[in-house]
């Protein structure tokens, strides 16, 4: 059979599958996803986000993902037209031995003539209601602060504001629109250029590594890097099926570094590029300091160099390793102007902290040291 209608009919075959639970309501039609919904929901996104998602996109983050069996998107319309929207992306969740299915919650949008209906309650209350005791074990996501209150009230817990470092390297980019080109933003740009470069000359690579650069992250490899020690903390579980999905994804370019010593796979890093910036979007071993990552982050650093910023979370690398390659924390007074807080939240779908049969208790979900939180995780 060919290939690409091998997976056209699979894609067919899921869409047929979705579940047809629907809560009809006043005007409105609350409900999970259909077969024919695509191009009502891609029409939603384009109203919201001001650009139309492409169905590689869609099929790629709803359709193809290597767990579900349906596309995991809820829903509300009103006479046939899709007006708000939430969808769900899955990924195993690990602490130790212990691994569940967990989603995470993204892509909530409502068209703003609809806004004030409670239709993202609705839609959201319908998702929990649907997944409770079966797909997955858990909601979490990283809402902003206004989705933040909304979950509060169907049961989210707040978890933390998720730290994160920059290394800044076009601020002139940063300025507003009409301070984004001349003197100023060349002056801010000058500055940086100088400082960062004072960083680089004092530290260097220690050389002791081989690197190399993978344009197609190997997801095989980068699974047994993962594999070699796992923390004893929340994190995506990082089996191969996972990595060479989420490093699939459309309209970004991923690359991964290896770190070999003596042939072998010690350490990686990969980043995830796109018309923002630079995010050092995974490293493995998970919250480690293996040394090797000096070396990786070096070539990371020199690779980008025409980049705004690179951008990386606090538990990714070594605080002190980020701050040699003139990383700075989001708390920083000049940086805090430029970033808005990404917060992270929780909401168990079964039992109590008192039922011993669940697998993760909402305390410990809760308790942000339990949390080994990279791009990976953050990121759709």
């Amino acid at each position: 059979m060919d290939p690409h209608n091998e997976g056209a009919i699979r894609r067919r075959w899921i869409e047929m599958a979705s579940q047809q639970q629907s809560v009809e309501s006043d005007e409105y039609r609350v409900r999970s996803y259909e077969p024919g919904d695509r191009d009502g929901v891609l029409s939603l996104f384009e109203r919201q986000w001001g650009y139309r998602p492409g169905t590689d996109w869609f099929d790629w983050k709803y359709v193809d993902d290597p767990y579900l069996s349906h596309v995991p998107i809820t829903l509300a319309e009103q006479g046939g037209e899709i007006v708000a929207v939430q969808g769900y992306v899955p990924c195993r969740l690990r602490r130790g031995g212990r691994i569940v299915r967990a989603l995470k919650p993204v892509d909530a949008v409502v068209h703003p003539d609809h806004r004030r209906q409670g239709l993202y309650s609705r839609i959201t209350e319908l998702g929990i209601e649907r997944y409770r005791d079966r797909e997955a074990a858990l909601f979490f996501n990283f809402p902003n602060e206004a989705s933040l209150g909304a979950q509060e009230k169907l049961g989210w817990s707040e978890v933390t504001v998720v730290s994160m470092y920059y290394r800044v390297q076009r601020p002139g980019e940063l300025l507003p629109a009409e301070r984004s080109a001349g003197p100023l933003s060349d002056a801010a740009d000058a500055i940086a250029q100088t400082a960062l470069g004072v960083y680089d000359r004092l530290s260097p690579s220690d050389g002791d590594y081989e690197i190399e650069r993978y344009a197609s992250p190997p997801a095989d490899l980068l699974a047994s890097v993962y594999d070699s020690r796992v923390p004893n903390a929340f994190h995506a579980h990082r089996e191969a099926r996972y990595y060479r999905w989420l490093l699939e994804a459309p309209s970004v370019d991923h690359t991964a570094y290896v770190a070999r010593q003596g042939g072998r796979p010690v350490a990686a890093l990969v980043t995830r590029s796109d018309d923002d910036g630079v995010l050092v979007f995974d490293a493995v071993p998970l919250g480690s300091a293996h040394e090797a990552f000096a070396d990786l982050l070096a070539a990371v650093v020199a690779d980008n160099a025409d980049a705004c910023v690179l951008s990386v979370t606090a538990r990714t690398l070594p605080s002190k390793l980020l701050a040699r390659f003139g990383f700075v924390s989001y708390e920083t007074a000049v940086v805090s102007r430029f970033c808005d807080p990404t917060y992270m939240a929780v909401r168990p779908l079964a039992g109590d902290d008192e039922d011993e049969s669940i697998p993760f208790s909402r305390r410990a979900l809760a308790d942000p040291s339990n949390w080994c939180l990279s791009f990976l995780e953050v990121k759709d």
